[in-house]
């Protein structure tokens, strides 16, 4: 149950404290964990990259690539 006098404090803060006490007590709450799925793909994904150092391609290169897919207004 969260105590309503402290989220009435909370409430008077501005946005910008609102945002910075949001961001620390999601990073209280988050202990890190990443499922056993997720590093999966993490490791795959490393695995390839230092596999194939030559294969990437450049910031310039996606960007162009997503305007080109964008409709014309």
């Amino acid at each position: 149950m969260v105590d309503q006098a402290l989220l009435e404090q909370v409430l008077q803060l501005d946005e910008s404290a609102r945002r910075e006490l949001r961001a620390v007590l999601d990073d209280s709450l988050d202990d890190g964990h990443v499922s056993p799925e997720i590093a999966a793909i993490i490791d795959q994904r490393i695995a390839e990259a230092d596999a194939n150092p030559a294969d990437y391609v450049t910031l310039d290169e996606d960007e162009r690539v997503v305007r080109s897919r964008r409709p014309v207004a």
